[in-house]
């Protein structure tokens, strides 16, 4: 798969081995250009760019920017923050682990769509048959009309042609909307599906967990609370929370308690706006996050148990639509046939092997 920023459990691995370094007082340049050994061109020469970059006396920050898009767009701020607190090595810990809880939820939800996908490509197959087989079976002097089953004007090879080339079009259409997700280039469109009834509403979990997670690593990072909060609307995906971004950072600024700044957005469950209020009042605001991102994983898991099972539905709904209308169009077919003075001889063959 084509990407152009680095995968999640690459940089959770990344984290780890550069903070054990920084921990042991190794040369980070060593560390960077140790990592440009790598086989893999890009993750090799974006290394290679940033040992340069610290060998020549550039912060890791800078170095990180330095490399545009590849790093996540919040993880040189982070970076930042514990170098300007002297706590980058545990800093780089904890962006170990929430890359890993990132490459894990990323991972669950592939397992989830896993068997949707393999029912859809089984209709694709199912159609592509229907469309094909009736030219094979119906031969000699039978109405063009009567091997069109699906009523789509589809039919024998050229059919399946056109049909699989419209098939390679849309796969390729959703590898470029992935790949630009992916990215970071076409995350309103996630906006856009979280507005969907129903759906909307259970995938609402996902960017709330990233929020609380990526907020427990800023506070934990000596990021102060104001910049940390937006950082933390940015790193949940989705518009709905990257627009309250500045104005929560604004009235945070502005001495206002983070708990009534969040609950004001609507975008939180109580429980979520309870354990904020909790770790305000506790000095403990990074450890309570952590402890209740452990009780949103479990929501999330459950969210995506209800997406796996609706998609399931949706896909059963359209192969048991497409057998209902094939059954229709057949039997209106032989009644037509019938009207008109018998059955004709080529649909009687086709159809007496399944009587």
């Amino acid at each position: 798969m084509i990407h152009n920023r680095i995968e999640d459990q690459t940089l959770s691995t990344l984290c780890e081995r550069v903070g054990v370094a920084f921990e042991v007082g190794l040369d980070p340049y060593r560390v960077f250009d140790r990592e440009a050994e790598s086989p893999r061109r890009t993750y090799s020469a974006k290394m290679k760019s940033v040992a340069e970059h610290v060998r020549q006396g550039t912060s890791l920050s800078e170095a990180i920017r330095a490399q545009g898009n590849y790093f996540p767009s919040y993880f040189a701020e982070v970076i930042e923050g514990g170098e300007t607190t002297g706590r980058l090595d545990r800093v780089l810990d904890r962006a170990a682990e929430y890359y890993q809880q990132l490459a894990e939820f990323r991972l669950t939800f592939r397992n989830s769509i896993l068997w949707p996908i393999v029912q859809l490509l089984l209709a694709f197959t199912v159609i592509g048959l229907l469309i094909y087989l009736p030219d094979v079976m119906l031969t000699g002097d039978v109405d063009p009309e009567s091997k069109d089953l699906l009523g789509i004007g589809l039919v024998g090879w050229d059919g399946l042609v056109k049909y699989m080339t419209g098939l390679a079009i849309g796969a390729v259409v959703c590898f470029v909307i992935y790949w630009l997700i992916r990215n970071g280039y076409a995350n309103f469109l996630l906006d856009w599906f979280a507005r969907v009834p129903l759906i909307g509403k259970t995938t609402k979990v996902f960017p709330e967990a990233r929020f609380v997670q990526t907020l427990a690593l800023g506070i934990d990072a000596g990021i102060d609370a104001s910049s940390a909060v937006a950082l933390a609307f940015q790193a949940a995906g989705t518009g709905q929370f990257r627009r309250h971004a500045e104005e929560a950072e604004a009235s945070i600024r502005q001495g206002r308690e983070l708990h009534r700044v969040l609950d004001e957005t609507g975008l939180f469950q109580r429980d979520t706006i309870e354990v904020i209020e909790l770790g305000e009042n506790s000095g403990r605001l990074a450890e309570i996050l952590d402890k209740h991102f452990r009780l949103l994983k479990i929501e999330v898991r459950g969210s995506m148990a209800k997406l796996t099972y609706f998609a399931s539905a949706m896909i059963w709904a359209l192969i048991a639509t497409m057998l209902i209308l094939i059954i229709v169009r057949v039997f209106s077919m032989y009644i037509n046939n019938m009207g008109a003075g018998g059955l004709a001889p080529g649909l009687s063959a086709f159809i007496q092997p399944l009587i």
